[in-house]
């Protein structure tokens, strides 16, 4: 029995928006599915360039990680080059060799500067180990100064990296949302970055392998703060507009909490499951010892 194919008889915005939650290299193989597919995903308004859909093509030739992940970086610079509109959004996992090779800023520059892209995330995705190893050597985002001033740039999220100056959000006066996961960052380079980043009004900050000698947070415009499973002397947040605290499997002095924010409407402290290499995460009850002090007045 013939059957009618209802979803290529819809209009092209929306089948391009149905492309875009596809990884990259899955919305390019819809090429395959007739004519009428052939260019739709040069409109998609995402482009997530994850190796998961690179097995599914190659099917059991890959078996190395890395392998997955060179495969589709080095058919981005092509793939960007044939999109034809701006994006929404764009995520990219590599590996080290795209730090080192400056694929990592080239990439930020084409979609900051051609794309317009409004969400840009980023992970390196090389072994951990290997990464925390080469992180305290060293190895850092080395990226010119005023790199993520684009106008229409709103959220960055960053995974696996070692940041050690400020400079490349010099001008960053239109960041919303910053994330930074698993990132080797000293107190005063977080600090800074927030201080140069005018409208900035969401941070995460999740698993430093470094230690951060405190957590300083001074703004105007925060009003939401993430912090997991840092570990830190104090932490000193000074913001107006902080409505959200959330603080999760943190490791820290209770008594060194300290929070100027009249605006606070919700206060969030949970922990990992108890287990013996949980010992040092800070007590929920220690910190809620302390909660008479958590608001102080400006």
């Amino acid at each position: 029995m013939a059957t009618n194919d209802f979803i290529s008889n819809l209009h092209n915005e929306v089948l391009a928006r149905i492309i875009s939650d596809l990884p990259a290299i899955e919305a390019i193989r819809t090429t395959l599915l007739s004519k009428r597919w052939k260019d739709l995903w040069r409109y998609a308004s995402r482009l997530d360039f994850d190796p998961k859909g690179v097995r599914k093509l190659y099917g059991d030739d890959i078996d190395d990680p890395r392998e997955e992940i060179s495969r589709v970086v080095k058919n981005i610079e092509n793939v960007l080059l044939s999109h034809k509109r701006n994006l929404i959004s764009c995520r990219i996992v590599h590996l080290l060799s795209s730090c080192r090779n400056g694929d990592v800023e080239k990439w930020i520059k084409y979609l900051t500067s051609e794309k317009k892209v409004q969400e840009l995330a980023f992970r390196c995705d090389d072994f951990q180990h290997q990464f925390y190893r080469r992180s305290r050597s060293g190895l850092g985002l080395n990226l010119p100064s005023g790199i993520f001033s684009c106008e229409t740039l709103q959220s960055l999220e960053f995974t696996h990296y070692s940041i050690r100056s400020d400079s490349p959000f010099h001008h960053c006066h239109n960041l919303k949302t910053l994330k930074l996961y698993h990132c080797a960052i000293s107190t005063e380079t977080l600090e800074a970055i927030v201080s140069c980043c005018d409208l900035l009004e969401h941070l995460s900050v999740c698993s430093s392998p470094s230690r951060l000698k405190q957590v300083r947070i001074f703004s105007q415009t925060v009003k939401t703060v993430e912090l997991e499973s840092l570990r830190s002397q104090g932490i000193y947040l000074s913001t107006q507009s902080l409505g959200v605290l959330v603080l999760h499997s943190m490791k820290f002095q209770a008594k060194n909490l300290v929070i100027h924010a009249p605006n606070l409407r919700v206060f969030t402290a949970t922990r990992k499951p108890i287990t013996k290499n949980s010992d040092n995460i800070t007590k929920i009850a220690e910190i809620l010892e302390y909660c008479t002090h958590l608001l102080v007045s400006i």
